[in-house]
């Protein structure tokens, strides 16, 4: 193999044997990294939706959940455009504060529509 001198007879029978079982077990790595890319796919898959229900869960916690609605209130308010800002921008434009509050979630929206102060 190191030499350029042509292989003997018996030392072709031995390197074809070589060559063939070296081309089977090549096939069979084939195969196997095959079904770990589909096996890491799924498990890749698992990971997301596992991941997903997970922040789902955890949204429980936040503190925002918990916050009086009087709070919420204030906040909102802080989000109402100055008078400059009022004045240059169509009066139902959803797309901006007090509206887009309304589409966060239905508590957001129950405290948003009984604060007239931002109406």
């Amino acid at each position: 193999m190191a030499s350029n001198t042509p292989p003997q007879d018996a030392e072709l029978v031995f390197i074809r044997a070589v060559v063939s079982k070296t081309g089977a077990r090549l096939a069979d790595v084939e195969k196997e990294i095959s079904g770990l890319r589909r096996r890491l796919q799924q498990l890749e898959e698992e990971r997301a939706s596992l991941s997903k229900y997970q922040a789902q869960n955890n949204a429980v916690f936040s503190p925002l959940r918990r916050m009086p609605p009087e709070v919420l209130a204030e906040i909102f308010s802080w989000t109402l455009p100055s008078l400059f800002e009022a004045t240059n921008r169509p009066k139902f434009d959803t797309k901006h504060s007090p509206w887009v509050l309304t589409h966060i979630s239905s508590r957001w929206r129950a405290v948003a529509l009984s604060t007239p102060s931002l109406w």
